[in-house]
């Protein structure tokens, strides 16, 4: 019976991967060289404001009741924040299990110890996914940005705060 447990609780943890970056995409989505092959990561948890045009884009802008350039700019900050975080050539540790129906991997990536997801919330450059299941201490974090008006937060609450919802 020991035996079984010990194998049911190995088969449940997911193991990181320990990858190299090599580009960022935008806030929430970054490039990785990971068992020999490029992989495009959209990262777990998080909904960074838009960078480039397209119907998110668009459909973001109206729910905050900006214009797309408006959404642009903020995205272009959260996208500057992942370059500040992520540099070319970084070793990260990737979890990921899944990919979505672009052909990207679904996961989380921290450095040095660092979870990504957990950060750029912290310091108030994304919004919680909240259309998948996602940690819940992650609401207590986006509270904490949001009441010390850091990042993003500080640049247009009012924005921040219809993105988030």
């Amino acid at each position: 019976m020991h035996k079984l447990a010990i194998l049911s609780l190995i088969s449940t943890l997911s193991f990181a991967t320990e990858a190299i970056v090599t580009k960022i995409v935008d806030g929430d989505t970054i490039h990785v060289k990971m068992n020999g092959k490029e992989e495009k990561i959209r990262i777990l948890y998080i909904d960074t404001p838009e960078k480039y045009g397209g119907s998110k884009l668009e459909k973001d802008a109206k729910k905050a009741g900006i214009s797309a350039e408006k959404e642009q700019e903020l995205g272009k900050l959260s996208s500057g924040y992942a370059a500040k975080f992520f540099q070319k050539g970084d070793k990260v540790n990737v979890i990921s299990d899944k990919k979505d129906q672009y052909g990207r991997m679904l996961g989380t990536v921290s450095k040095n110890s660092v979870d990504y997801s957990t950060q750029i919330i912290k310091d108030g450059y994304s919004c919680i996914y909240k259309k998948e299941k996602y940690p819940k201490e992650l609401d207590n974090v986006l509270q904490e940005a949001k009441e010390s008006k850091k990042g993003l937060w500080s640049v247009d609450f009012e924005v921040m705060n219809r993105l988030c919802r």
